[in-house]
């Protein structure tokens, strides 16, 4: 049996160069929006502890989606659940225009939770869905 390595995976396999070339992009789009986000917290309050609620909170959210993303994986179409979680989270960021202010401070957090909730259900997909995308020795 001949292992693949990763770049031949990549290469080889169209639906798992989609979903990698995706997930690249969005990963990408979540450092910056962590970074964007903790130095407008930091701007707009000159607080460190609501900077450091906002590292919280990015932790939190999607702790408690998880508990029952499994399951909603298990469930529904994963293919479906990819798509929309990525398509909402990119609604949601848009958001983020609006915090213009330090009393606008709330909705960053609103905003960070329902993004990061929505990561919560994404992982799980991705996850669950990888062995109908690649051979057992691929995995």
């Amino acid at each position: 049996m001949k292992t693949t390595g990763y770049v031949e995976l990549v290469r080889d396999n169209a639906n798992f160069r989609y979903i990698w070339l995706g997930e690249i992009v969005s990963l990408l789009g979540d450092w910056f929006n962590l970074i964007a986000s903790a130095t407008l917290i930091a701007r707009l309050t000159g607080s460190g502890a609501a900077v450091g609620g906002l590292f919280v909170l990015r932790m939190v959210a999607p702790f408690l989606v998880s508990l029952l993303a499994g399951v909603v994986a298990d469930r529904y179409n994963r293919k479906q659940i990819l798509i929309w979680s990525d398509l909402l989270r990119g609604v949601v960021v848009l958001g983020f225009f609006f915090v213009r202010e330090a009393n606008d401070v709330w909705l960053l957090y609103v905003l960070t939770a329902l993004q990061l909730g929505i990561g919560g259900l994404f992982f799980p997909a991705r996850n669950a869905i990888l062995p109908d995308l690649v051979r057992e020795e691929e995995l």
